[in-house]
């Protein structure tokens, strides 16, 4: 896996990945087909979705830019 600063594997769940954002945390897992869907543990209903890795972390980061 390329090396993300606002993203890594999961210590607890094999297959997914941790996101970081505006001090949130998203559970990061495959959709299928290349998309991913990311879920803030805070707030069920705050998802994003995207095609590959490093289009999340782009998302992500673009979320917490003023």
């Amino acid at each position: 896996m390329k090396n993300y600063h606002n993203i890594e594997q999961s210590a607890f769940r094999k297959g997914e990945y941790v996101g970081y954002c505006e001090g949130r945390v998203y559970r990061i897992a495959k959709l299928g087909g290349g998309y991913w869907r990311a879920i803030n543990q805070s707030d069920s209903t705050d998802q994003i979705y995207a095609f590959g890795l490093e289009a999340m972390s782009n998302k992500l980061q673009a979320k917490a830019a003023p």
